[in-house]
């Protein structure tokens, strides 16, 4: 997958959104002083155990001197025609309408070859990231698979075993899901609902036919492996919000997120604490505008500055903000993934 764990997807500030007496800061420190740490939080039994056993002193101290301000949801159903757009969204990625973004369907988008699993009543995605799919064995597929791509007008390039960069005229207007979203669950209800998708569902079965007999799937069912069987195409946050945007998306926990991976859950929590986290605590003692959004799977909840009176300041001692409390709300707030 693309590494966005630490990359930017910049939004327009909104000096109007922030309470108190904040100094303004400049755009750099302005990326670096609101951010959105996607999977915060998780359904799964394995990480909501986790978040008994986290130890986040500095986000600790942050939720502490913010209030949570605006939250919402976002569903898990599929949507049941394109212009429900907001469905094709993760939490980290519709949050950014906070600041009056709108995602833009354009013509650049990514590529993931996968493996789909045919049932009686449904075909399920299987986990790209378990496939252990090698790099020559990418570069095979994409090479059988190129002249096609290019009969339909888009250019794709190799990037990473389980990432092809695309760009072409059939991808404009079209929203695509996450990978995440759509991972265990049936493909053809994630599919674009648009008439010109269909020429996007004619190339996945041309390519369903070609890579079935494919070298690559010949060697991978001798050694017991799963075969590739088909793509599935998606966006980079970057590919639907331009920059310049003072904000940054943190994926640190993604991976360990959908491995439910309670260790690595917890480490890389730990590890965004004490940088990010820990930059915004800094960045507020400066009295600069900072803003932190939380999110799980299906829901976020967002963080700023609170007017400080006496009231606020005896309030805030007699109900301290609980990092496990916070995490845990936003599985509440939506108990239903």
């Amino acid at each position: 997958m693309p590494d966005m764990s630490r990359g930017d997807c910049v939004i327009p500030d909104n000096r109007g959104m922030y309470d108190g007496q904040i100094t303004p800061s400049n755009p750099a420190a302005d990326c670096l002083n609101h951010g959105i740490i996607a999977y915060a939080s998780d359904p799964s039994e394995a990480l909501q155990n986790a978040i008994d056993t986290l130890y986040l002193p500095h986000l600790s101290e942050l939720l502490g001197k913010l209030t949570c301000v605006s939250k919402g949801l976002v569903s898990s159903a599929p949507p049941n025609s394109s212009a429900q757009s907001d469905a094709y969204l993760m939490p980290h990625e519709s949050v950014l309408g906070l600041w009056g973004q709108s995602p833009e369907w354009g013509p650049d988008a990514l590529i993931t070859p996968c493996h789909w699993q045919v049932g009686m009543n449904e075909v399920v995605m299987l986990n790209p990231a378990e496939i252990q799919l090698t790099e020559r064995e990418s570069r095979d597929l994409l090479e059988a698979i190129q002249p096609y791509f290019a009969e339909d007008g888009l250019t794709v390039n190799y990037e990473s075993p389980l990432v092809w960069r695309a760009q072409g005229d059939m991808f404009k207007g079209l929203p695509f899901p996450s990978l995440d979203k759509v991972i265990g669950r049936n493909v053809n209800a994630w599919m674009p609902k648009a008439g010109q998708a269909r020429q996007l569902q004619r190339l996945q079965s041309e390519m369903q036919m070609l890579l079935y007999q494919h070298p690559v799937n010949d060697q991978r069912s001798l050694r017991g492996q799963w075969t590739l069987n088909s793509f599935w195409v998606h966006r980079e946050i970057t590919q639907m919000y331009k920059p310049p945007c003072p904000a940054r998306v943190h994926l640190d926990l993604q991976t360990a997120a959908l491995e439910k991976n309670a260790n690595r859950w917890r480490q890389e929590w730990q590890n965004l604490d004490a940088t990010f986290c820990k930059s915004l605590v800094d960045a507020l003692s400066r009295k600069e505008a900072v803003s932190i959004t939380l999110c799980s799977n299906t829901a976020w909840r967002h963080y700023r500055p609170k007017k400080t009176s006496v009231f606020t300041a005896l309030q805030s001692m007699l109900s301290q903000t609980s990092v496990h409390k916070e995490l845990r709300a936003m599985i509440q707030d939506n108990p239903l993934p």
